[in-house]
């Protein structure tokens, strides 16, 4: 059992195509500001905040791509289930720095760069901030350590982007959130998937479509505190999911 269900995921897909929801992504993709990436991929290292209608976005795009799907799908697990005990890029990266999705890749893999920098580092400070208290979480509830490169692995500002014309302010970067967010409403408002509302990262959304929360997080603490067990529960988690 899945906590996000594949027909409902494909009915979404129906539905976004049906009511021009994906085009609507695109327009506010296309009103993103441009700028000079010199493509160092130094910024694909996490799972980013992702929008409903980005992960839709994103499974359509890999549904008609099954070798693409299965590699990142097994990246995806690496990254998920190793989460604790190594930093890993982004699971859409490749060996070349490329974004093996770039054609639908997230808002916030398309605002980074645009941010000022002072903005940038504050919540950089704050997301460190977080990750400490977390570890210390884990420690207290599981009893062991989440790597300390994890905790404080940091991306640092990006000082070789250049924007065309300005870095965006806060209010600015929100707006385009928040026109996701409408897409994201009319989606959950139709009742044609049954899920939790609430703040993922990209990660999550694809493992949540493959188990159970509940069940995907109890075998990440297992493989994290038992070294034994961990590639062989990894391995063995491809062979039945993909």
């Amino acid at each position: 059992m899945t906590s996000i269900k594949k027909d409902q995921v494909l009915n979404c897909i129906k539905y976004s195509n049906e009511n021009k929801l994906f085009d609507k992504l695109n327009n506010v993709y296309k009103m993103l500001p441009s700028g000079d990436c010199s493509g160092c991929g130094n910024c694909c290292m996490e799972s980013v905040g992702t929008n409903l209608i980005e992960f839709i976005n994103i499974f359509n795009y890999l549904e008609s791509k099954p070798e693409l799907k299965k590699k990142c799908l097994s990246k995806i697990i690496d990254y998920y289930f190793l989460e604790y005990i190594e930093k890993k890029p982004c699971p859409f990266k490749d060996d070349d720095n490329r974004c093996m999705i770039y054609e639908v890749r997230p808002l916030n893999c398309r605002l980074f760069g645009h941010w000022k920098k002072e903005d940038y580092n504050k919540n950089l400070n704050n997301v460190t901030e977080r990750n400490i208290e977390y570890q210390g979480l884990i420690k207290s509830k599981y009893g062991f350590d989440i790597s300390d490169k994890v905790v404080n692995f940091k991306i640092k500002y990006c000082e070789s982007f250049i924007p065309e014309e300005r870095y965006l302010n806060k209010s600015e970067r929100l707006e385009f959130a928040d026109n996701l967010m409408i897409l994201d409403s009319n989606i959950y408002s139709k009742g044609i998937i049954d899920i939790e509302f609430k703040d993922r990262g990209v990660v999550e959304y694809f493992i949540e479509n493959l188990l159970h929360e509940d069940t995907a997080y109890n075998i990440k603490i297992r493989v994290s505190k038992d070294e034994k067990v961990r590639n062989r529960a990894i391995n063995r988690l491809k062979r039945i999911l993909l």
